[in-house]
């Protein structure tokens, strides 16, 4: 069938739509050649709720990951959440591990399709078959696992580096303690400020040092070589500023997603871009407002993780500055410099979203 007939079986699509969609997977063949990977097109169904294989070209002269055809299949949420994701924001999502409708593993790229209203009507996919890699890697882990305890054992090294980890938790302990009392003069002194600027710029920099606090927090508490689980840490985030919001304003955050863990550094990196964007949104996206939502969502990739916040505040334009906060210049230069990222940034009147992305 062709895309259009899967259109009109499947879709609620306008046939000036469905002319975009055609425009747009007449180079899908040269893509798919190109990258060595299969190349898709997905459109939500009439009910807006699952996305249908609408479109797929495969690679010349590379094993496609798919030996039957999967034109007017479902995609399902849990199985390729890069299409969803894509779909939910309107934002590219790269490199998220999904599972195919053969039950293979493959890494997944997703770009939205919008139409002349600028409507995301279909998403772009790119999947490159990664199932032998991930079976590879697994085997190397065990391994890697099985000589760590070896040489462990050998060399009696265990309780020795039981000695260095309580030291280290210590250390982390008390400077922890002394980033909480940062914050608490901070926040003394944003109470006893009569300039309101003055007094957000106090607030918004006592919020920066608890972000700081919550990653010796969990260092201190935690037992995993280094290692920080960011679902813990944006919650630890969420509870400070959800306490600091002024009473009478129902204002709620959320944290949901994967669970990934990432080096003490880029935790921190992470726990400040997250903070700043959560205080801007609860700062500047519901001005006038006394209710509202903002989530906080992490999505694992094998090489790349993506973290989306997004409310449903007026929104605001991305154009405009506010030379009383160090915002978007702030989060822009961590994401570029220290997580090597890419910040993505889109706002209107039904909200703001924010996505960036980090290696693990």
């Amino acid at each position: 069938m062709t895309i259009r007939e899967l259109c009109w079986t499947h879709t609620a699509l306008t046939d000036d739509q469905v002319d975009l969609l055609e425009r747009a997977a007449a180079a899908m063949q040269y893509t798919a050649d190109l990258t060595g990977a299969d190349i898709f097109i997905d459109c939500l169904d009439r009910e807006g709720k699952t996305a249908i294989v609408v479109a797929h070209a495969k690679p010349s002269g590379v094993i496609s990951a798919y030996r039957r055809t999967v034109l007017g299949q479902a995609a399902l949420p849990e199985k390729e959440p890069a299409v969803y994701h894509a779909f939910r924001t309107g934002m590219v999502v790269r490199d998220l591990k999904a599972v195919t409708q053969e039950d293979q593993t493959v890494r997944q790229d997703a770009a939205p399709i919008r139409d002349a209203g600028g409507r995301v009507i279909g998403v772009m996919i790119r999947e490159k078959d990664i199932s032998s890699t991930v079976t590879r890697e697994k085997k190397f882990r065990e391994l890697a696992r099985e000589r760590e305890t070896r040489t462990g054992s050998l060399l009696g090294l265990t309780a020795a580096g039981d000695s260095h980890t309580v030291a280290m938790k210590e250390i982390h302990h008390r400077v922890k303690n002394n980033l909480q009392l940062v914050a608490s003069i901070l926040n003394i002194q944003a109470r006893k400020a009569a300039d309101p600027q003055l007094r957000r710029a106090f607030r918004e920099n006592t919020s920066r040092v608890l972000s700081i606090a919550a990653i010796h927090d969990i260092l201190t508490t935690g037992n995993s070589g280094g290692q920080v689980e960011l679902l813990p840490l944006l919650e630890k985030l969420r509870r400070n500023l959800q306490s600091m919001l002024p009473r009478g304003r129902e204002l709620v955050i959320s944290v949901r997603g994967d669970k990934i863990a990432v080096s003490s550094d880029k935790a921190t990196s992470i726990a400040l871009v997250v903070n700043e964007l959560l205080t801007n949104a609860l700062e500047h996206g519901f001005q006038g407002r006394q209710r509202g939502t903002v989530t906080v969502t992490l999505l694992r990739g094998r090489e790349t993780s993506t973290i989306t916040v997004e409310d449903n505040g007026q929104g605001f334009s991305p154009g405009e500055t506010r030379e009383e906060s160090l915002g978007l210049d702030l989060i822009s230069t961590i994401v570029r410099d220290k997580l090597g990222g890419k910040l993505q940034l889109q706002s209107g009147p039904e909200g703001t979203k924010a996505m960036f992305d980090f290696g693990g």
